[in-house]
This record gives structure tokens, sequence and C-alpha cells, in this order.
């Protein structure tokens, strides 16, 4: 896969002049999830993730991208799902996230999707395997049912981050 680098400009007009914003959308086991297209660096083919210890389960460990040392999650873990083996076809989205760039394992990238801010709706109260505070909303898109991540509680109410920053300051003290 190469290197993709999604739009700045991500709210957009459609030809009957709906305002929207886009989004990626991607499979982590049956169900499809979008985030906000703005959140993207880029998508890259898995490489060896160097392991840290005492991590949980679902933090693969960091990667060196260009000289920049990114911390990369399982979402599929994450969000209590089973592993999967990783291979050559394995996507991991680099994200901006704050002043912090990450990376995260999912299934599969489907698309780019201009979607309505009206339709998305509040995330239903569920006791299925994600965290209700992970999601954002979620939005029925042609028949499926999407599911708009909330990247920010994602990783901002993770104490293993810290750990994880600890580390790339020590790998590369001059950040």
């Amino acid at each position: 896969m190469t290197d993709q680098k999604p739009q700045e400009n991500a709210d957009v007009i459609d030809i009957n002049g709906n305002e929207g914003k886009q989004y990626v959308s991607f499979k982590i086991a049956e169900e499809t999830y979008i985030l906000d297209i703005r959140k993207v660096r880029e998508f890259i083919t898995y490489e060896r993730i160097t392991i840290i210890p005492n991590l949980p389960e679902y933090y693969k460990g960091v990667i060196n991208l260009r000289g920049s040392i990114i911390p990369v999650m399982d979402l599929r873990l994450r969000f209590g799902y089973e592993q999967l083996d990783y291979h050559e076809r394995t996507v991991i989205m680099t994200l901006n996230i704050g002043d912090k760039l990450l990376g995260l394992v999912v299934d599969k990238v489907l698309d780019v999707l201009h979607l309505p801010e009206d339709r998305i709706q509040p995330p239903p109260e569920t006791e299925k395997v994600i965290e209700r505070q992970f999601l954002e909303g979620i939005c029925e898109w042609q028949d499926e049912m999407l599911i708009l991540i909330n990247l920010d509680t994602l990783f901002d109410q993770d104490p293993s981050l810290q750990l994880i920053e600890e580390t790339q300051h020590s790998i590369n003290p001059i950040q």
C-alpha cells in the first residue's frame, strides 16, 4: 500500500448544498467505523513493531516512521475483539491527536465518505464490547451502521500513553 495523505479541509458542501464532513471508513471485525479525516495523517502498511514491556495487550509497541517514534494501538484488541495475525495487508493509520502522533492497527481501510452532519446521531446506551465513551456518534448510511469513534477520549483517558511517551523521550531525548 502506498502512503496516502487525506485532504486538509474536510468540511465540504455536496451537490445539493448540504454541509458535511469527510470521514475515513474502516473495518474492525464485522463492524464499520469512521473517523474524521482531518485526524488522519497517512496510511502505512504494517511494519515491525518494537515491543514495550508492561503495556496493556492492545498496545502493540512503537514504530519508527521517518524518525518519529509512534505508539501503535490495535483497535481490534482495544475494543475487546479477538487478535488477528498481522500480514502484508495489515494497515496502520497514523493519526494527529492534539500534539501527538499515534498509530492504529485496523482490519481494513474502506473509503472516504462525505456525510451530512445531521446524519450523525448520539451513540445509544449500550452494554456492547465498546465502551460508550469512545463513541462520538452513529450513522446509518447506505443500509449500514457506521460507528464514529471519539479519538480524543480513546487516547486522553489512557494512562499507558504516559509510559509510552516516557519511553519515546528516553529513545529520542531531543524532542
